[in-house]
């Protein structure tokens, strides 16, 4: 199985101990960074606790092609999502990523240009 690139709201339940991290490799979308730390009094050492665990994954200009060419067909018909989730599936999609999300409704548009969700199928 390909990398796991792990959301938000999933990185805040491994955190809480709600989940486990996965036993694939990780990678964490430099949005999802974002989205973690911004609310954190020790950011830096949230995110440099971030780097210990997944390999980030910044945005570059296959990512932002591709989220500009899904996100042109989705306004077409008036599917449009928002950008941070956007560009987190977009990292997904051209790293051959299983997204790991409890959002599976944010994302769900983006099943058609090849985005794959990620099912524990492990205890």
């Amino acid at each position: 199985m390909p990398g796991i690139l792990i959301d938000t709201d999933k990185l805040i339940d491994i955190e809480k101990g709600v989940e486990e991290l996965p036993l694939e490799d990780c990678y964490i979308s430099i949005i999802t960074v974002y989205e973690f730390i911004r609310g954190r009094t020790d950011f830096l050492k949230a995110k440099s606790l971030l780097e210990e665990v997944a390999g980030i994954i910044d945005l570059n200009n296959k990512v932002i092609v591709k989220a500009t060419e899904i996100w042109r067909k989705l306004r077409k018909k008036g599917q449009i999502i928002d950008d941070r989730d956007l560009l987190i599936g977009a990292t997904a999609i051209v790293y051959d990523l299983y997204l790991y999300t409890g959002n599976i409704k944010h994302f769900e548009r983006l099943k058609r240009f090849g985005l794959k969700f990620y099912k524990r199928t492990y205890e």
